[in-house]
């Protein structure tokens, strides 16, 4: 009876140490099991580092092109202030320059329409010949009339110009 107890005392250990080694060897499995998720789970992490480093660098450069882009507009826009400038001073030099001579036209227009006094005055004259001297008879009637029509248009001008302002010169002021 003996031997039959010290069996089954041997079995009943041997089926313990059994046991308790499957029940090792069930945590290394499931500790390698883990050991692989953690594995695959660090390649996932390391992946989406990666990742976000690149939209990072993509983003870096995108900031980069549009900080380029806005000072090239600024520059753009500079420029098209410097050429509006300057082609406004054109206008109003153009502006000015053509009032000057409208100025200057008109005068000279009505003058022009009229001859000059003293073709006025030998206009009953018979003695008078179109384009030649006049004759001592002619002027018998008395010394002629200087002819003030030049000193009278340049004075107009001049009053005129004194009197208005032409816009650019508004501005300026």
């Amino acid at each position: 009876l003996q031997d039959a107890l010290d069996w089954v005392q041997v079995r009943v250990q041997e089926l313990e140490a059994e046991r308790e080694g499957s029940g090792v060897a069930t945590l290394q499995v499931q500790m390698e099991t883990l050991r692989l998720e953690m594995e695959t789970e660090r390649q996932t992490m390391a992946a989406a580092m990666e990742e976000l480093r690149d939209d990072r660098a993509t983003m870096r450069g995108r900031v980069l092109e549009a900080r380029e882009r806005e000072r090239e507009a600024e520059t753009a826009r500079a420029r098209i202030a410097a050429d509006y400038e300057i082609l406004k001073d054109r206008v109003l030099k153009k502006r000015r320059e053509q009032q000057r001579q409208a100025q200057q036209a008109t005068p000279a227009r009505t003058g022009s329409a009229f001859a000059s006094l003293d073709d006025i005055l030998s206009l009953g004259d018979p003695s008078v010949v179109r384009g030649l001297p006049r004759t001592e008879a002619s002027t018998a009637s008395g010394p002629p009339l200087p002819d003030r029509r030049r000193e009278r248009e340049e004075e107009e001008v001049s009053s005129s110009l004194r009197q208005r302002p032409t816009e650019g010169e508004r501005r300026e002021e």
